[in-house]
């Protein structure tokens, strides 16, 4: 039996306010969103797809090293097609200024 081609395919996804994608300014969105997230955090599949930063445990580990707390979380997920994957979700403890979130 030969499988059929999916013909939808998704739109791609803009991002308006994420065109610049220096390290920095890549630093700087996930930690925003890290805070506004609090205790939930983010995922890397929402760092990628809403925040335009396609390597976050990089990006992750840089903010480490300037002296943030960030714990990570393996949680595992279903994707649209029914497969599990393994995401990590980061959660941010305490800034690097010992600011506590």
């Amino acid at each position: 039996m030969k499988k059929e081609k999916a013909t939808e395919t998704a739109a791609p996804k803009t991002y308006p306010n994420y065109t610049d994608t220096s390290r920095k300014e890549q630093q700087e969105r996930i930690k925003a969103a890290l805070l506004a997230a609090g205790g939930s955090g983010i995922t890397t599949i929402q760092a990628r797809d809403e925040l335009n930063v396609m390597h976050p445990a990089g990006r992750i580990r840089e903010l480490r090293e300037s002296g943030n707390h960030i714990e990570t979380i393996w949680t595992t997920s279903t994707n649209a097609q029914g497969h599990n994957h393994r995401n990590a979700r980061y959660v941010l403890i305490s800034q690097a200024n010992g600011g506590e979130v």
